[in-house]
C-alpha cells in the first residue's frame, strides 16, 4: 500500500467520532505510529501540513528536534561550545542528564501541546539519539497522558519494537498501534 493510501487512511480514522476521546474502564492509552520509508519523509510532512490545515480538529504537531531546540534554548551557545571542546559524546551526556530530570521532558510536552484534540510527534530521525521517541511515549504514559498521540516515524515498527530507518534498534519496546 502507498504512504499517500496510508496517510489517507489516518486522516479517515483519526475524524472518526470517538477518536479523540477514549472511554471505558482502562482504555488504551491512545498512541499510535504510522511508520513509513524514509525516502518517504517530504511526502509525509507535506500531506501532515495540509491535514493539519483542513482539519476542524485541534492537531497540534510537535517536532522532536525543535522541542529539544526549545528546552534548550538559553543554553545552546554553552552547548555549542561543549560539543567544539568536548566533543559529540559530552554534548550527549549533557543533553541526557537534563532529559533525565523526572518531569522536565513531559511538563515541557504537555505545555506545548495545549489544549490540543490530537498530537502529531514529528522529527523523530532528525533528534536520534537525543530523544528516543518510545522513551517519551513512556513518560507520557506513566503521567497518565490521554490525549491521543501519533507518532509519524521514519522506520519499520514490527509490531513489538520500533527501528528507526529500519536499521537502528535502539528504541525501547513499547505498546504502541500502528494506525494504518
Amino acid at each position: 500500500m502507498t504512504i499517500y493510501k496510508r496517510l489517507e487512511q489516518l486522516e479517515t480514522r483519526i475524524h472518526q467520532v470517538g477518536f479523540t476521546t477514549p472511554t471505558g474502564i482502562g482504555s488504551e492509552i491512545p498512541h499510535f505510529v504510522l511508520d513509513y520509508a524514509a525516502e518517504d519523509e517530504l511526502n509525509v510532512r507535506t500531506y501532515i501540513e495540509r491535514l493539519i490545515k483542513r482539519s476542524p480538529l485541534n492537531i497540534k504537531e510537535i517536532n522532536l528536534f525543535q522541542f529539544l531546540l526549545t528546552l534548550f534554548e538559553e543554553d545552546l551557545e554553552e552547548l555549542i561550545e561543549l560539543a567544539e571542546e568536548e566533543g559529540y559524546e559530552e554534548l550527549s551526556q549533557a543533553i541526557q542528564t537534563v532529559l533525565e530530570d523526572r518531569t522536565l521532558l513531559v511538563d515541557s510536552f504537555i505545555e506545548e501541546a495545549g489544549d490540543a484534540e490530537i498530537i502529531f510527534i514529528t522529527g523523530v530521525g532528525t533528534v536520534h539519539p537525543f530523544i528516543r521517541s518510545s522513551h517519551l511515549l513512556k513518560k507520557l504514559s506513566n503521567h497518565a497522558y490521554r490525549t491521543p498521540i501519533i507518532l509519524f516515524y521514519p522506520g519499520h515498527f514490527t509490531g513489538l519494537d520500533l527501528r528507526l530507518y529500519n536499521q537502528f534498534r535502539h528504541e525501547d519496546e513499547y505498546q504502541i498501534t500502528r494506525i494504518s
